[in-house]
């Protein structure tokens, strides 16, 4: 059987990095950390936050929008990165008996690999597909890997259940990334769990 994962937010908490980020670049900005959160749990994206919050003009929007991208995957950035609990035993385990593979939308593949090694998880997946911003998740995977309605989609977003329903294979949904429950139900998963350890043996089988 073969299992995709999402990274960020489904293997990586990666919700420090994002925040920080995000107060760096609006200097304005007071929101907490579960505020922040709050608001993106709900599908309010960073466009909507800083006109609403702090009158950005669409300028001003566009400037965010391109330092963010410039800045999210440098390495003091990623260093804010950190595995879920439980989550390498996990995969270790899991990989003993299914064919796991990684898939991330981030921008550069050799830094996502850098960071997946230091993890020791390059010994864990059979692959690792990155899309570069260039390519879908589902494109990816359908010109790299055979796959059978056995198999499982596990990520955090609304996309990658989109991804998983569009491959014909299974999907779960976790709550550590940055959709509530409630959002991600509108996705029809087929399972929603806290965290990937807690999936058990609903993809173990």
């Amino acid at each position: 059987m073969n299992i995709f994962f999402d990274l960020d937010g489904t293997l990586l908490d990666s919700k420090p990095r994002l925040y920080q980020l995000f107060q760096h670049l609006v200097s304005e900005s007071e929101l907490s950390f579960d505020e922040y959160w709050d608001l993106k749990k709900n599908k309010i994206g960073h466009k909507e936050i800083l006109r609403t919050k702090f009158l950005y003009s669409d300028k001003d929007v566009f400037s965010f929008e391109k330092a963010w991208m410039e800045k999210i995957e440098k390495l003091e950035w990623l260093a804010l990165d950190h595995p879920f609990e439980g989550i390498t035993d996990y995969l270790t385990e899991l990989g003993k008996h299914h064919s796991l593979y990684l898939v991330t939308a981030r921008q550069f593949e050799q830094i996502a690999i850098e960071q997946i090694t230091t993890f020791g998880w390059n010994k864990i997946f059979k692959m690792i597909l990155v899309t570069g911003q260039k390519k879908e998740k589902y494109e990816l995977i359908n010109t790299s890997v055979f796959v059978s309605k056995e198999d499982w989609f596990i990520g955090d977003t609304g996309k990658d259940i989109q991804t998983g329903k569009r491959l014909g294979i299974n999907t779960a949904a976790v709550l550590t990334g940055f959709l509530s429950k409630e959002k991600l139900e509108e996705y029809a998963p087929d399972i929603i769990a806290g965290g990937v350890p807690e999936l058990g043996h609903f993809v173990n089988t």
